[in-house]
């Protein structure tokens, strides 16, 4: 089932190459150097972690700090090398959320306001078609990662009781451990997995840990960056939505309902509502006034809000914008 959320209206180009995003940008990639210099670290190569192909038989991606791969298997993006878990954990831990320079709390929660209802509706809509009411959501660490997110949801989500397992990188271990904990003493309606399975070093764990702890039934929310989007196939690892200890994993659609059906799940719903991707590609080819790339070159030279907007739109429609949402069922 696809559910494609319409735009009310384009963000502004300020919100996706502003110095807010440019200052997270460096701030994620000197975090990168400081592990990929730390020799105590060990690395583990792995293959896809969505459909499991060997990475001999996948394409180069980029080398952004690290090698990455795109699978020819299933066109997922991923990191070729990973630190353990409990590293990235850490180093998470030790670089929270930050917001913008000058930027007070109530100027950052107005900014992702958007972002909150549309994950609130996404679980509304959901709601409505099945036969069983979503009472009890537990949130898996997006709290920690939009700090205004708990806030929101207190103002906004009345008619749901809401847990909030934030990340704590002695708790989880290599195999989501609190999570296990969480599951078994509180069965949820929902799981939400919020922007995390492309920031983990091996997704599947994290979904195998639900379908082991959480009753049948169960649904589970994700959403993550989506490999298919025209941002990725267009700009490639010069993405801008393309940072890599953020994109250890970026999955395609086939890949992500591989992995899920390969544990277990049922997939319900796939959509891809991403709202950026025509002012990204529009900022980038109006930058880049040299860059000649067919048809899409001559087309962001013309566009005005109106053809961008058709165009977000359009890949809302065929699953070709770069958010990725998947409600799978255990």
């Amino acid at each position: 089932m696809q559910t494609p959320v319409f735009l009310d209206h384009l963000p502004d180009a300020s919100s996706v190459s502003g110095r807010k995003s440019e200052r997270y940008r460096h701030i994620r990639n000197k975090a990168l150097i400081e592990l990929l210099m730390d020799e105590d670290v060990a690395w583990v190569d792995r293959d896809c972690p969505a459909c499991g192909a060997p990475a001999t038989e996948s394409q180069t991606f980029g080398q952004v700090f690290m090698p990455f791969q795109r699978c020819s298997g299933c066109n997922t993006i991923y990191a070729r090398r990973v630190p353990d878990q409990p590293v990235l954990d850490q180093l998470r831990a030790a670089h929270p959320a930050a917001r913008s320079e000058g930027a007070t709390e109530d100027e950052d929660s107005q900014a992702r306001e958007f972002e909150f209802i549309s994950i609130l509706n996404w679980i509304s809509l959901s709601d409505g078609r099945g036969d069983r009411r979503l009472r009890k959501v537990l949130d898996y660490r997006y709290s920690s990662h939009a700090p205004d997110w708990e806030t929101a949801v207190g103002r906004l989500s009345k008619s749901r009781s809401w847990q909030f397992l934030p990340l704590d990188a002695d708790a989880a271990g290599e195999d989501f451990a609190d999570l296990a904990v969480a599951l078994k003493a509180d069965t949820p309606d929902v799981v939400l997995i919020q922007a995390e399975m492309d920031r983990v070093a091996h997704p599947e764990k994290l979904l195998a840990t639900i379908k082991a702890n959480a009753p049948k039934g169960t649904l589970v929310f994700i959403a993550s960056s989506c490999a298919d989007g025209l941002e990725y196939e267009l700009l490639g690892a010069g993405a801008p939505s393309f940072i890599p200890l953020d994109r250890l994993a970026v999955f395609s659609i086939a890949g992500l309902r591989s992995m899920a059906e390969r544990l277990g799940y049922t997939v319900r719903e796939v959509s891809t509502p991403g709202r950026r991707d025509a002012v990204i590609l529009d900022q980038h080819f109006r930058q880049a006034a040299n860059t000649n790339v067919p048809f899409w070159s001559g087309f962001f030279r013309d566009a005005d809000r109106n053809r961008l907007y058709d165009l977000q739109i359009l890949l809302q429609r065929s699953l070709r914008s770069g958010l990725l949402r998947f409600v799978i069922e255990t």
